[in-house]
């Protein structure tokens, strides 16, 4: 016999059984049941995601391209570091670099502290010669999707976790109270 089978055979028919013990059972049920449901509905919101980032990711390789940059100016010496100990990465420099058209586009870059006037840094840049971001990968988009979709189902499973934790340990201090109650009144002889 399973757990649930169980846990609804005592609260339905066991004759000590109180109204919470029933209905902490129920929600036990419930929250399992949501739970269970929450599996496919999560994989259909992650299918979804991962269909709409692929087609996102295949826009964005058309049009970003990778370029060299070289900077025209020093950039700034390292002035200190992280709270761990590490050394802040990059700085925003300004740079020179060709688009795919031959012609010349100057702007601001993120190159390493130190890095001296000529140097050369790998941006992207979008069509219209503007630095971007990277462009999404299907790769990314599928992690992308399996992330979000896995913290749905366990934001979704946590919450009934909660809901009937949260029962219980109300159940719990009534049954409690009304026990001491109990126990009083007997104390007292009533």
């Amino acid at each position: 016999m399973n757990l649930l089978t169980r846990l609804v055979r005592f609260a339905g028919r066991n004759p000590l059984a109180t109204a919470g013990d029933r209905l902490e059972a129920a929600v036990l049920v419930g929250a399992i049941a949501v739970a269970l449901l929450a599996v496919p509905i999560a994989g259909a919101t992650g299918s979804e995601i991962y269909a709409t980032q692929k087609a996102q990711a295949a826009a964005q390789q058309n049009t970003r391209h990778w370029v060299e940059a070289v900077l025209i100016q020093d950039a700034p010496p390292t002035i200190g570091s992280t709270e761990r100990g590490g050394v802040v990465e990059s700085t925003p420099v300004l740079a020179v670099w060709r688009l795919p058209n031959g012609m010349a586009r100057e702007g601001m870059v993120q190159a390493h502290y130190d890095a001296k006037a000529g140097a050369t840094v790998p941006i992207w840049i979008d069509d219209q010669g503007e630095v971007s971001s990277p462009p999404l990968t299907a790769e990314g988009a599928a992690i992308n999707a399996i992330i979000l979709a896995l913290l749905l189902w366990g934001g979704t499973s946590g919450a009934m976790a909660l809901l009937y934790l949260v029962v219980r340990f109300t159940h719990q201090r009534i049954r409690m109270r009304r026990l001491s109650a109990e126990w009083d009144r007997i104390a007292t002889g009533q």
